[in-house]
């Protein structure tokens, strides 16, 4: 059965890009660190996707604070915007490290699955999803889907700890339960960080093979993935059996 072209209904996002003019596209590309002394001026200038908030923009803030402050960010936003953050757990706690938004720091999954399984992990990732929502933050740049098993690993207390089945149930639960509470997610580090070096200070090679990948550190991702996940963060990791020569989040390779 065909059917006639004026009975289909438009797209409202190719006509939301049609009406858009080419540095509003340009402008949308880009999650942004939040100055607010000028935040509403990048907003209405340049466009702005969206910002990612870190321990400083919770910083001599309130709850109430914080929530008017992004409210009026989204009020100035002709395009609705990305309010995202890093609250994995653990280690990594922008929001929960100060004692204004909540009185403990969550924990780490990793430590939390050791304590009750996923059933612990995902009761705890409720809470936060209902926190962020709560202030206005509409996306949390997890799970972290990497599999690290060197107890000096840079990743290792940030990654569930568990092999490459378990971590895709917890990848695939963690971006559902996500979806549910309307948090945007985002699987972290592709393709797998594993035991790796810091990026953050210096240059990392992975020497694995591509099986060892497939077979392993890609299962997490291909499970979140499967679940809906809204976006990827790729690593800085050289990963040389896909591109030798250029970190993985410049690497037309590792993109494909």
């Amino acid at each position: 059965l065909t059917v006639p072209p004026e009975t289909v209904p438009p797209d409202p996002i190719r006509e939301m890009m049609n009406a858009m003019s080419l540095e509003e596209r340009v402008g949308q590309l880009f999650l942004a660190r939040c100055d607010d002394t000028v935040a509403l001026e990048h907003i209405t200038e340049l466009h702005l996707g969206g910002f990612i908030l870190f321990g400083r923009d919770f910083q001599n803030q309130t709850p109430d604070s914080l929530r008017d402050k992004l409210s009026g960010y989204q009020n100035q936003a002709k395009i609705p915007l990305f309010i995202a953050v890093d609250e994995e757990g653990g280690s990594v706690v922008r929001v929960s490290s100060n004692p204004a938004f909540r009185n403990q720091k969550f924990r780490a999954p990793r430590r939390l699955y050791k304590d009750g399984g996923l059933e612990r992990v995902l009761a705890e990732e409720q809470e936060k999803c209902f926190l962020l929502r709560s202030l206005g933050i509409n996306v949390n740049l997890g799970p972290v889907c990497d599999l690290a098993t060197d107890p000096n690993a840079f990743m290792y207390d940030r990654a569930l700890g568990e092999n490459a089945d378990i971590t895709a149930q917890f990848a695939e639960q963690m971006v559902s339960l996500m979806k549910a509470n309307s948090v945007g997610s985002c699987l972290k580090h592709f393709p797998g960080y594993g035991n790796n070096a810091d990026t953050h200070i210096g240059m990392a090679v992975d020497s694995r093979t591509l099986e060892e990948l497939e077979t392993r550190d890609l299962i997490p991702f291909a499970a979140g993935m499967k679940a809906g996940a809204d976006a990827v963060l790729v690593s800085h990791t050289i990963v040389e059996c896909l591109d030798p020569e250029r970190p993985a989040s410049l690497s037309p390779a590792v993109h494909n």
